[in-house]
């Protein structure tokens, strides 16, 4: 505890990154992932995964993200140097976008993910529209690629190509 208290104290060490994208396609699955790599002997005692992010009764219920909520990790990069890292996890419903504003108003930079099979949404274009009017770095993750194989039943060259088109359109967004 004394680390990160330490690491708060040295700006230059701290990252805000807000994690950015349509409708179920996969932010709060990706913090989840993150927080159990970071906090392995953190398990959930219940039957279903536990979303650590998605605090409040309605989130649950619904399996949906209402609010903007940051998780503070403590991540290394590949040199092992630490780095106390603040990741906004944001609704991906359009009728929450002022909370994804918020998040990238004291960002760094966002995530900025795409589901392999359904592609850039028209959310994920003005999401991407904001974060460059922000004038935020911007990465790209797209994510659920084995849903081209097991749902779509796309051999692995009709992926490829869908993959491609996806960051090409992105790229076409950018300029």
């Amino acid at each position: 505890m004394e680390f990160l208290a330490d690491m708060m104290d040295n700006p230059n060490l701290i990252r805000n990154v807000a994690l950015v994208g349509h409708l179920h396609h996969g932010k709060t699955a990706f913090v989840d992932c993150l927080v159990r790599q970071t906090h392995p002997g953190m398990r959930s005692t219940e039957e279903r995964d536990l979303r650590y992010t998605d605090t409040l009764f309605t989130e649950q219920e619904r399996g949906v993200s209402i609010k903007a909520i940051p998780v503070t990790l403590v991540l290394q990069d590949v040199r092992n140097k630490s780095f106390l890292v603040n990741v906004f996890d944001t609704p991906g419903h359009v009728n929450f976008s002022d909370e994804v504003t918020a998040s990238q108003r004291i960002c760094d930079g966002v995530v900025l993910f795409v589901d392999a099979a359904e592609g850039v949404m028209l959310n994920t274009e003005r999401l991407l529209k904001h974060a460059v009017q922000e004038k935020l770095a911007i990465t790209i993750c797209i994510n659920k690629i084995d849903r081209l194989m097991v749902e779509l039943k796309l051999p692995p060259q009709d992926a490829y190509y869908k993959l491609r088109h996806i960051v090409e359109e992105i790229n076409n967004l950018l300029r």
